[in-house]
């Protein structure tokens, strides 16, 4: 079920293909596509070119979902801002720490696997997060948000909504970027496949707690992006470790 591909210039080369889709279909500015590139070069070079197949996903099916149904969004005052072009601050939120893993595995072979399992496992995270904002939004349904320790009801958009809809299209998102990485040797089994998705959707459940927090509305939106990223990283480091004791990776 693995792909092993590994020139360096393959990845670069889907990565700069990214990047240009990215800015040829109106997803993100020129300089997301470009700091874009430099974070998917980062992942490249410490794990491989197999990394491109769930950063992809992430990336141009977030967009995707961002455009799907945007009249629909905007009528429920839930739409992102500036037709969901994403800039720099966008990239560096949602993929800053996975590129900075990516750049340790690349100088320490050793940690290489380790970094994997936390990458992917940032990218399930994002992936999930946005999913549930964006497809919440087009299905009937309540929303709620925690106020406390009580569950109320808010209009759709409101930090840390939650939807049935919105819950099962994070978890499809995660598992989606867990079976990427596992098809393209990111991750190297399906117990670790299961790890990355797993933390991914517990991520961004958590962010939708701390969201309609007063923590959530100091950090704000790139803030809480952040915090979806190292949460999932961490958590997928953490939960393959528990499950395995360290064989779920290899260095």
């Amino acid at each position: 079920m693995i792909i092993s591909i590994e020139p360096l210039w393959i990845g670069l080369g889907l990565a700069a293909l990214g990047s240009i889709a990215v800015r040829v279909l109106g997803q993100g500015t020129w300089g997301a596509a470009l700091a874009g590139f430099a974070v998917a070069a980062a992942m490249v070079a410490g794990f491989g070119p197999g990394i491109m197949a769930p950063l992809a996903l992430f990336v141009l099916g977030a967009g995707g979902l961002t455009r799907l149904g945007r009249a629909t969004k905007e009528s429920k005052h839930a739409a992102e801002r500036n037709q969901g072009r994403r800039g720099i601050a966008h990239v560096l939120a949602k993929l800053g720490i996975p590129a900075a893993l990516g750049a340790v595995a690349a100088v320490s072979a050793e940690s290489r696997g380790w970094c994997a399992v936390a990458a992917a496992g940032a990218l399930a995270g994002a992936f999930a997060d946005t999913a549930a904002t964006e497809v919440g939004p087009l299905a009937p349904g309540a929303v709620y948000q925690w106020r406390g320790a009580r569950l109320v009801r808010a209009p759709h958009g409101s930090p840390g909504g939650m939807s049935v809809a919105g819950l099962l299209a994070g978890a499809a998102a995660a598992v989606a970027v867990g079976l990427a990485a596992w098809w393209c040797g990111v991750v190297t089994n399906g117990a670790a496949s299961g790890a990355v998705a797993a933390s991914g959707y517990a991520a961004s459940l958590i962010e939708s707690v701390v969201g309609a927090s007063v923590v959530g509305e100091r950090i704000g939106h790139f803030g809480r992006n952040v915090l979806v990223s190292a949460l999932s990283a961490g958590l997928a480091a953490a939960t393959a470790w528990g499950i395995a004791g360290g064989g779920l990776v290899h260095g």
